[in-house]
């Protein structure tokens, strides 16, 4: 019996032994194996996009472009390149809780009252967004907008502002901290003297007095046709069909194509069609959506910024020291427009990639009132000017064939598009006008 048992001991001790070497092998061939790794990084990719999709669309591309503070009494535009103020506020901004919103006036005394305001930190939009996106929540009904952020002395609230309506909201907050804000705005190296003059639909921010703006350079990245296929049409079943106005065309489907410029053309905008059955959305859900068309182009988001909406259409612009790029005549980067039975992306496939050091080349650049009075003389209508600001323009350098300038200038926003100062004066406004009173009679 005693033998008996030592060689059941020792069955035993062998069969746990094999067993516990099979986990082994077992363990390490599955955590060596690609499609392990594959599909936990998948799965983990889903859960963290699902978790932080708003916080990345808020801290990305619907962050404020501009601050503006006061000083004695004049008021600036600011701007530190080491401390960037609208970076900062969103940094500040993701720890709070937004106790309620609150419209406590929707007088335009008050409203300018707030707008020279010399206590408050001023933030502001290009364009208004929904509260609902800046809140990430549906805490108000109807999807209010704004454009401006009045951070004031008071960590327990702050202000938004509609130009188009004087509206002001209040905002109560919990853990509400702007004091390293407020800091950088106190001592921001870039301080442009400005002031806020009412145009169609909004304050406009002029410059009062003629000035020197600095030219920069990038070294460019372009993007291949086929990356842009791949991205959005897929890599099966894509036909591909040419014409004679330098297009080539790539189609998923009847209800999907790409159309993008020839080689030979040098052009680089391309045309993204998706034909859908849509239902109305509110700016809030557009404003979503077109993010989604953003990050699936694959272009560099570093410095891409929501920059305009018109009618239907939602664009994004790069920025630099604070400033829109402008390409192809007056095109932001990207801009998707959705109607009643498609959603478009008119895009650019360059990407600015490398700044190169500044060599001290300026461009001496008039005041804003200056500009409105040329525009005003050229025959536009006053009451027709939507905004006037300065944004670069790319320019390519014969230098480097990857290496453009990007030379400041006035654009307008007016009859509902952009165009340079110098594209306007040579519009017909004459034809012009008589074109729009005619439609205008026309609704009637």
């Amino acid at each position: 019996m005693k033998s008996k048992f030592k060689l059941g001991d020792a069955l035993l001790l062998i069969g746990t032994l094999a067993v516990f070497g099979l986990s082994i092998v077992l363990w390490i061939f599955i955590m060596t194996n690609d499609q392990y790794f594959n599909r936990i990084s998948q799965t983990s990719r889903v859960t963290e996009q699902t978790r932080s999709h708003r916080d990345r669309i808020v801290s990305n591309l619907y962050i404020p472009t501009n601050s503006y503070g006061f000083k004695n009494g004049q008021l600036y535009r600011l701007y530190d390149a080491k401390k960037n103020l609208p970076l900062e506020f969103v940094k500040e901004i993701k720890g709070v809780k937004y106790r309620n919103i609150k419209k406590i006036s929707t007088d335009k005394k008050q409203y300018e009252e707030m707008l020279h305001n010399s206590e408050c930190v001023q933030l502001s939009f290009p364009k208004e967004v929904s509260i609902n996106l800046f809140t990430k929540k549906n805490v108000k009904k109807g999807d209010p907008k704004f454009r401006r952020i009045f951070i004031t002395n008071s960590n327990d609230f702050l202000y938004l502002g509609n130009d188009k309506t004087y509206t002001i909201y209040r905002i109560n907050l919990i853990k509400g901290d702007f004091n390293k804000l407020r800091s950088y705005a106190s001592n921001a190296r870039g301080k442009i003297p400005v002031e806020f003059v009412r145009l169609k639909n909004c304050y406009e921010v002029f410059f009062t007095r003629q000035d020197h703006w600095r030219i920069y350079s990038y070294l460019t990245n372009t993007q291949t046709d086929s990356y842009f296929v791949s991205r959005l049409l897929g890599t099966t079943n894509v036909t591909t069909r040419s014409n004679k106005k330098g297009w080539v065309t790539y189609s998923l489907n009847y209800y999907t194509n790409l159309r993008v410029p020839k080689a030979k053309t040098d052009r680089h905008d391309f045309h993204y069609t998706r034909y859908e059955k849509r239902k109305d959305k509110t700016l809030n859900d557009q404003l979503l959506e077109s993010v989604s068309f953003v990050h699936k182009l694959g272009l560099s988001e570093q410095d891409l910024r929501y920059f305009d909406t018109t009618d239907d259409s939602i664009s994004y612009a790069n920025y630099v020291e604070g400033i829109p790029v402008f390409w192809d005549n007056s095109s932001p980067q990207v801009m998707t427009s959705f109607t009643g039975d498609a959603v478009k992306v008119d895009f650019n496939n360059t990407d600015l990639q490398i700044p190169i050091p500044f060599d001290g080349q300026t461009k001496t650049l008039p005041s804003s009132i200056t500009v409105m009075q040329r525009l005003v003389n050229a025959g536009m209508r006053k009451e027709e000017i939507q905004r006037i600001i300065v944004a670069f323009g790319v320019e390519k350098d014969n230098s480097h064939d990857h290496l453009v300038n990007l030379v400041p200038g006035y654009y307008v926003k007016a009859y509902n598009q952009w165009k340079s100062l110098a594209e306007w004066e040579k519009v017909d406004f004459l034809s012009l006008n008589k074109y729009k009173q005619a439609i205008m009679e026309e609704g009637k």
